[in-house]
């Protein structure tokens, strides 16, 4: 009996040097993610891929795009693993850092160049013209968002937090929420009360969402306010104006018309640890030097593979100050009458 307690008290001893490795390889593991959204999202699909390459040519080897549950889960997995990567919505990211100040203390954004998603707000009531109508009805209208726990309707809420006189007085009995953003799409285009439908989408004419908006012909709501475009972080603009193609159309009109919308956009934020927060030494140094070779790299490198999505990428026009005065001014008019009107 003395005999197998001591065998088994040996074997439990060599065992425990491979057990204590065990979370460290598992903890390196995850140093070197890049997180992204669901495995069908553009963030997984579409921008990380290029994202391992360009490491490795500067030798930082092993980084994988990593499948997660969307922005808030890839800030947690850069708190709990310095060195890993993550994706993010830029707005969203700003309102947790608002959040959790002391923490975001600890991350840093590496750039936000590669790419803007679109803020769109559908109607089938062509009356909404600005989001000055919205603003000023916001008590009266429904509104259908995707599931609570996803990026858009976290975006959503942001918007709610910055703009507490206008879209901030939304009744939560007014809002619903759908299954996904083709759910809050096909609600839209069957309600009869004028349901106001949000959701966040990378503007790809190819993409099923976008295709079923044109579809079921739906009036996009320009999301261009004053309170919208203050919003800051780092100094930088969290939201900025663009113009989208939404379909291509086909040559001599075959095929339907080409459509256009304009709206605000959320850069697409890539983001880490800071250096400060690994052990001085080679791992501190790893970190910074990440930083700087990815800030470095040309956007152009940083596109996605298929070139037609490059080419959209690139080709997106971003509105001039003046235009953008110039909707910012009719949503406030907009806003003014629609207030007077239900007051």
């Amino acid at each position: 009996m003395t005999r197998l307690l001591l065998s088994t008290l040996l074997l439990i001893l060599a065992a425990l040097p491979a057990m204590a490795q065990a979370p460290a390889n598992l903890q390196a593991q995850r140093a070197r993610t890049i997180n992204t959204g669901g495995a069908q999202g553009a963030y997984h699909t579409l921008f990380c891929p290029p994202f391992p390459p360009a490491l490795a040519r500067v030798y930082f080897n092993g980084y994988a795009c990593t499948t997660s549950r969307g922005t808030l889960e890839n800030i947690t997995r850069a708190l709990e693993a310095p060195g890993a990567i993550g994706f993010a919505q830029l707005d969203v990211y700003s309102r947790e850092a608002a959040r959790r100040p002391a923490e975001f203390q600890r991350l840093t954004v590496i750039r936000r160049d590669i790419a803007c998603e679109g803020l769109w707000m559908i109607t089938r009531n062509d009356r909404l013209a600005t989001l000055g109508d919205v603003q000023g009805l916001a008590r009266r209208i429904n509104f259908i968002l995707p599931p609570r726990e996803s990026g858009s309707t976290a975006s959503f809420s942001y918007l709610r937090e910055i703009d507490p006189e206008g879209l901030g007085r939304i009744a939560e009995a007014n809002i619903r929420y759908g299954r996904d953003s083709t759910d809050v799409i096909e609600q839209v285009a069957a309600s009869t009360d004028g349901a106001v439908g949000f959701f966040v989408q990378f503007a790809d004419p190819s993409n099923a969402n976008i295709k079923l908006l044109v579809e079921r012909n739906l009036h996009v709501v320009p999301v261009v306010s004053r309170e919208l475009l203050r919003a800051r972080v780092d100094d930088e603009a969290v939201y900025q104006v663009q113009e989208f193609a939404l379909s291509e159309g086909g040559v001599f009109g075959i095929g339907g018309r080409s459509r256009t919308a304009t709206t605000a956009c959320t850069p697409v934020a890539i983001f880490t640890a800071t250096p400060d927060v690994l052990p001085a030494g080679s791992a501190r140094d790893d970190q910074r030097d990440l930083i700087q070779r990815l800030r470095e790299v040309p956007s152009a490198q940083l596109l996605p593979q298929q070139s037609a999505i490059a080419r959209l990428i690139s080709g997106t026009r971003r509105l001039s100050q003046g235009a953008v005065d110039g909707m910012v001014n009719a949503a406030e008019s907009a806003r003014r009458l629609a207030e007077r009107a239900v007051n």
